[in-house]
């Protein structure tokens, strides 16, 4: 009777490490909403699915045609974090999802709005993201101001 269940258990784990090999452990979705741009070189927004890790590409002050949302730096942080809520909604998000920020500025000089606009955007929250604010001499485009990436986390679907 040892034998027998010896041998059961073989054939199960055999039969479960073909599973496993059969399919992935997690899946991967790469999206972008159909109210933004489409960027073409890279996702707006990359889904882990089995608990969902959200890695959002960076987010820059331009509407759905990619037109500057506006030269003024204050405008250009609201018309990201817009864009990163529109993001995040196309996949069941929302900011209390956000776990870290990296913030890109092309001017330090401008830190204190942009804190001020990003507190306004995280507000209504208990807990505040784990954030990063980089300053860098420049963007793809000279015009783009500042650059927002987040990673959020959502349940599994």
């Amino acid at each position: 009777m040892k034998r027998r269940i010896a041998a059961h258990r073989r054939r199960a784990t055999s039969r479960q490490a073909a599973i496993r090999k059969a399919a992935p452990p997690f899946r991967v979705r790469y999206s972008c909403p159909a109210e933004l741009y489409d960027p073409k070189s890279y996702s707006h927004v990359v889904e882990v699915e089995g608990g969902r890790l959200l890695f959002v590409s960076g987010q820059v002050p331009v509407n759905a045609q990619r037109q500057l949302a506006s030269g003024d730096f204050r405008e250009q942080v609201g018309r990201v974090y817009d864009n990163l809520e529109t993001v995040l909604k196309s996949v069941g998000a929302g900011f209390e999802n956000v776990v870290k920020t990296t913030n890109f500025l092309t001017n330090i000089s401008q830190a204190k709005t942009f804190r001020e606009v990003r507190d306004a955007r995280f507000a209504h929250l208990k807990t505040r993201p784990a954030s990063t604010t980089i300053v860098i001499t420049a963007l793809v485009e000279p015009e783009f101001l500042l650059e927002i990436e987040v990673t959020a986390v959502v349940p599994a679907r």
